[in-house]
């Protein structure tokens, strides 16, 4: 079975996401808001993320429910109040929707059976 369009759009998204928080982070770099030190750490973070559309288009289904969580933790940590800065703060309230149209289209029925099949053919 080839890859369903919902997990093609999510992966696609997923990226565009990725890119949208480095630019943010530099941003951040730019006005001062976070150090050179955190900057780095930051897109090192990221660089590690983008291991995760990856494996979602290669049918990995554990990438599938990390990157679940880890969207989850994300917004707990920004409805808890955490200290951030300012530009992260707006482009997170912002990319909420997305990320429900991510996670939406990583768990519809068509997506399912697709990651499924990697489970069964293992």
């Amino acid at each position: 079975m080839n890859q369903p369009q919902g997990v093609k759009q999510a992966v696609i998204t997923i990226w565009a996401t990725l890119l949208i928080s480095g630019v943010v982070s530099l941003a951040d770099k730019l006005t001062g808001q976070i150090t050179e030190v955190m900057f780095f750490f930051t897109l090192i973070f990221y660089g590690l993320l983008c291991i995760l559309p990856y494996k979602i288009g290669k049918r990995s289904n554990p990438a599938r429910y990390v990157y679940v969580v880890l969207t989850v933790i994300s917004f707990l940590i920004m409805a808890s109040g955490a200290k951030m800065p300012q530009l992260d703060y707006i482009a997170g309230f912002l990319m909420l929707p997305v990320e429900i149209f991510i996670v939406y289209r990583l768990f519809t029925g068509e997506a399912k059976n697709w990651f499924a099949q990697s489970n069964q053919s293992a």
